[in-house]
């Protein structure tokens, strides 16, 4: 426990030091920091079911969560492709919360990392952090950290984004500590698996909140670990790549 303590500490505060970059740029790379490789071993992968699904269909799962019929995004190849849900509104921080050296983001990155192991479970008791799926994951980080009730599921959560954040993009490497970060589902390992695959919005099943230099902190699957750091660069994350953007500076 004290390894991967140690470990989980320098993988964090070597993303500290930069916002963007490869494993090789400043930051601590996932096999030097005793994580494993699971997520792009396509004998890991290639039969993994709930990497696949991400978190899609969860409006059949979870209570609150949008109706996710396939046609949300109506086909449209751009990131406003997905029409607000009626009655989203902003979340700030509690302002009885102080924030961290750093500002609130190191509140919600401290937070995400008490996290670091904890088992998958596809549509998750968003009331229960014993166990997550992606989008639970990232909304439990900022409403056990912050006190912002952000939405149920990816699709929604990059829909707030787009809503109400000062700084959307939808190149990866644009990406700053703490950003929600969100993907289309997994269809393996190489670009050309994701050559003319749409990234409407209404895709999105995956999500995650990047730490800095080229690492992401997120649960995928319950093959893959549970809550675990991620390389983004380079491998199927950025080939699935949608869009990413703060949730802390709104417009």
């Amino acid at each position: 426990m004290v390894l991967w303590g140690c470990c989980l500490f320098l993988v964090l505060a070597g993303c500290g030091r930069g916002n963007t970059g490869g494993a090789g740029e400043g930051g601590v790379s996932t096999m030097q920091s005793g994580m494993d490789a699971r997520l792009f071993d396509q004998e890991v992968t290639e039969d993994d079911a709930l990497l696949h699904q991400g978190d899609a269909g969860l409006d059949k799962q979870v209570p609150g969560v949008p109706p996710q019929n396939g046609t949300a995004g109506g086909g449209g190849t751009g990131p406003r492709a997905l029409q607000e849900t009626p009655g989203m509104a902003p979340a700030r921080p509690n302002p009885a919360i102080a924030p961290q050296a750093g500002g609130y983001t190191e509140n919600v990155l401290s937070t995400a990392a008490m996290y670091f192991g904890t088992p998958y479970e596809y549509g998750s008791d968003r009331s229960d952090p014993s166990t997550f799926d992606c989008s639970d994951y990232t909304r439990w980080s900022y409403l056990y950290a912050l006190g912002m009730n952000l939405p149920q599921d990816s699709r929604s959560q990059a829909q707030y984004v787009r809503s109400f954040s000062s700084r959307v993009y939808t190149d990866i490497h644009q990406a700053q500590r703490g950003d929600l970060l969100f993907f289309i589902g997994y269809r393996g390992g190489q670009p050309d698996a994701y050559r003319g695959a749409s990234k409407a919005m209404g895709n999105i099943s995956h999500c995650g909140l990047y730490l800095g230099n080229g690492k992401m902190i997120h649960t995928a699957s319950a093959r893959t670990g549970g809550v675990r750091i991620d390389n983004v660069f380079d491998n199927h994350l950025e080939y699935r790549f949608v869009m990413g953007g703060s949730v802390l500076q709104l417009k």
